[in-house]
């Protein structure tokens, strides 16, 4: 088996991750621009993380400290109401989770239209090529 520097051996266990792994590593150093396109997408992924922490960011005990004030100004009738859509938890427990849902929810939205509007350069098609190459070309390594 030849082992060519920079690139990865093929793999001879035949685990299927080392095989996924190896596959990956194929089809990126075989399809043009899908390297460029995946650092892209990690740079934007990244930048929409730092907006979301930054639109939504962790409570304070200060800014628990006021919403509870706030909450306990509201009418018993309205204060009531908000305690049932928490089911009872007390706010101190539900405004984190209620950021982090947020915040994750801004996340999710941002990169579906990130990927929208930059679609991966591999199309079914080739990738469905370039797989059939690699087990062609790494299948009669691993046999030898």
């Amino acid at each position: 088996m030849l082992i060519n520097s920079g690139r990865r051996a093929p793999p001879t266990s035949g685990r299927q991750e080392d095989w996924d792994e190896a596959r990956e590593a194929y089809l990126l150093e075989h399809a043009p621009g899908l390297k460029e396109h995946y650092a892209a997408q990690q740079r934007a992924f990244r930048q929409i993380e730092e907006d979301a922490q930054a639109r939504h960011p962790d409570p304070t005990l200060h800014g628990i400290a006021a919403a509870v004030s706030a909450e306990a100004n509201l009418s018993y009738r309205k204060r009531t109401e908000a305690q049932l859509r928490r089911n009872f938890e007390p706010l101190a427990v539900h405004l984190p989770q209620d950021i982090e849902s947020k915040r994750k929810r801004f996340v999710q939205r941002e990169q579906r239209a990130w990927n929208r509007a930059n679609p991966i350069p591999l199309t079914d098609e080739r990738q469905r090529a370039l797989t059939a190459e690699f087990v062609k070309t790494y299948a009669k390594a691993a046999r030898s």
